[in-house]
């Protein structure tokens, strides 16, 4: 019973910073792959938030078949949570291969990434009006990520 109890704390505890529907989009600045420091602005509509590998795969291929500017014409904010990647593989391997795309990747530490709610092999999408999010949906498929910009 006390293992059921815990888990479930474990679990409450996880999720208690995420945003959720209703909440103000958040505040800290974040960099990206290039060292940069970016904001999460008043006019973001929507925020991706890739959690594994395979679906930073998805959001990355994804975002190289669109012209450059796209997540900034769409007032997209696109997050890669890589705070549980040993520091030497993201240093030498994963930051030299995300500095060829064209795109800013925002890159969350361990602390920043407790703001965002994410499931296993999914796309968090936060879709925000007015600085607060409206909608959280989870997807996991291409077409899904193209229908977020339909």
């Amino acid at each position: 019973m006390k293992k059921i109890l815990f888990s479930v704390l474990l679990f409450v505890a996880t999720f208690a910073n995420a945003l959720s529907i209703g909440d103000t989009t958040p505040t800290f600045e974040i960099k990206d792959q290039f060292e940069k420091m970016h904001k999460i602005s008043a006019d973001t509509k929507t925020i991706l938030v890739a959690e594994s590998r395979s679906t930073s795969v998805i959001v990355r291929e994804y975002l190289l078949t669109k012209d450059t500017n796209f997540l900034e014409t769409n007032k997209t904010q696109y997050i890669a949570d890589i705070s549980g990647m040993p520091s030497l593989i993201s240093k030498f391997i994963a930051l030299p291969k995300m500095k060829k795309y064209p795109f800013p990747i925002l890159l969350v530490n361990e602390e920043q990434a407790k703001s965002f709610s994410t499931k296993d092999d999914e796309i968090t999408v936060y879709t925000i009006v007015e600085g607060k999010v409206s909608d959280v949906k989870y997807i996991k498929t291409t077409e899904e990520l193209d229908a977020v910009f339909k």
